[in-house]
């Protein structure tokens, strides 16, 4: 008898089921658009990280560290005490209020943990996080594993004023009769990207305003303002942290990223900076999940942010990537793809309506099969096979409730060495040859800009 039993036993196969959360994900747009960029040898200005090499004095840190020695062991699990410490001298200025070093930072793998994290610490089963959309990707699938709901609010372009009028990041806004519906008894957290990805949109005072009378109404929500791009504006455009807005540090969390900052994105160095009992809170779920972060990297990024008190580095940053900008930005409208002018982040978008594929142009050459019915996931496998320049469509920074919004759009990254951005000028130039280009379009555009011209002549 126990020797049948443990025969049935012994013939009962394996199968292996994913838990709840597990099963919601599939491959995600980088799967996609990264491989394929690969596969077809196309300039890659899909997914953000810069191609070049970091600052000389970021490098110096590194090496200095490791050459010293000493910081090969585990970390003090809430943060090395030299990067909080150096957080605390940069920040405190910005933030208008002296940030306690030991209490108020938490250092973590990347931004991405931080805002994992957050949400973790934050969010219970059946909470409700309301994201703007379009959003990172990686925000949703945060709130799937803490066991929450997002709900989705959409940031709206505005038609412009006059045709001639360069399209602008800052026309996209919130129906704010909208935003306000999604906030109910069940919403624990609203999570802001400011400067935002993949608009480019840097909220102002007066927005963020609006949005703190409306979490004021709210006693039970924290924000997660995620401020990742926050040396990245243009134009003179400042970037107001919305922890400045009066009453609001008590219930923000500040996310930051050496990454973003420093052109290392490989080094997985990020921050929550907030009040006391938040911080705390989140500490606490920190040390259960990597415990702490990479030593060396961390004593070198301290180096590095006390080098910023003394050097224009921060300023040069934002004028070194506002010229890359201008250039993708030239290049995108003289490729006919009518480009939404970015305030910050190093992201561009462009309007890729004159572009018309035939037949299952776009389709056949999906890698995973993803997103067959969405016109700018097709038009993007186009741009990388046909055209050589890979992009990012950004239905999917979309819930499927709204992915129909942003048909007509593709992310394009400038965080890229100029001759990058000079061999995509060349790639894109083709496009206005090809049989899917709609030159009337682009004829009655450059009309009305020839009349803009004239005008403007008159005077």
């Amino acid at each position: 008898m126990i020797k049948r039993s443990l025969q049935l036993m012994s013939n009962t196969a394996y199968k292996f089921v994913p838990s709840p959360q597990a099963s919601h994900f599939g491959p995600s747009v980088w799967v996609e658009f990264s491989p394929l960029s690969i596969k077809h040898k196309s300039i890659n200005l899909g997914q953000g990280f810069p191609d070049f090499e970091p600052p000389q004095f970021v490098s110096d840190a590194l090496a200095k560290t490791v050459e010293t020695g000493g910081f090969n062991q585990y970390a003090r699990s809430p943060g090395h005490l030299r990067l909080v410490n150096a957080i605390s001298k940069v920040y405190s200025p910005y933030f208008e209020r002296t940030i306690e070093p030991t209490t108020e930072v938490v250092t973590t793998v990347g931004a991405s943990e931080a805002i994992f994290c957050a949400i973790q610490t934050c969010v219970g089963q059946g909470d409700e996080v309301i994201l703007i959309e379009p959003f990172f990707d990686i925000y949703s699938g945060a709130v799937v594993m803490a066991g929450g709901v997002s709900k989705h609010v959409p940031l709206r372009e505005q038609p412009r004023k006059n045709v001639t009028d360069a399209r602008s990041s800052a026309n996209w806004e919130l129906d704010w009769d909208e935003f306000e519906k999604a906030f109910t008894p069940k919403t624990r957290v609203l999570l802001l990207n400011n400067p935002h990805n993949p608009v480019g949109k840097v909220w102002s005072r007066a927005e963020l305003e609006r949005i703190a009378e409306i979490v004021k109404r709210h006693p039970q929500v924290t924000v997660i303002s995620d401020e990742v791009y926050e040396w990245m504006t243009y134009d003179g455009i400042k970037h107001e942290r919305f922890a400045t807005i009066k009453d609001m540090y008590d219930r923000t969390i500040t996310v930051g990223s050496a990454g973003k900052t420093f052109s290392i994105t490989g080094w997985k160095i990020g921050w929550c900076i907030g009040p006391k009992n938040i911080i705390s809170a989140i500490a606490n779920v920190h040390q259960y999940i990597p415990f702490s972060v990479h030593t060396p990297s961390q004593e070198a990024v301290a180096i590095a942010l006390e080098e910023t008190l003394h050097r224009d580095y921060l300023k040069e940053l934002a004028q070194m990537y506002q010229g890359k900008r201008d250039r993708l930005v030239t290049s995108l409208r003289q490729a006919g793809l009518d480009p939404v002018v970015p305030q910050g982040t190093y992201f561009v978008l462009g309007d890729t309506s004159r572009i018309h594929l035939q037949g299952d142009e776009g389709q056949s050459s999906s890698i995973t099969g993803m997103g067959k019915h969405l016109r700018d996931w097709n038009v993007c496998r186009w741009l990388t096979t046909d055209i050589g320049v890979t992009a990012i469509p950004i239905s999917a920074f979309y819930s499927e409730e709204h992915a129909h919004l942003p048909a007509n759009y593709a992310r394009f990254c400038f965080c890229k060495k100029d001759q990058v951005l000079d061999q995509a000028d060349k790639a894109f130039q083709q496009i206005k040859n090809t049989k899917n280009f709609n030159i009337i379009t682009l004829l009655y555009n450059h009309y009305h800009l020839c009349i803009f011209l004239h005008t403007l002549s008159l005077f």
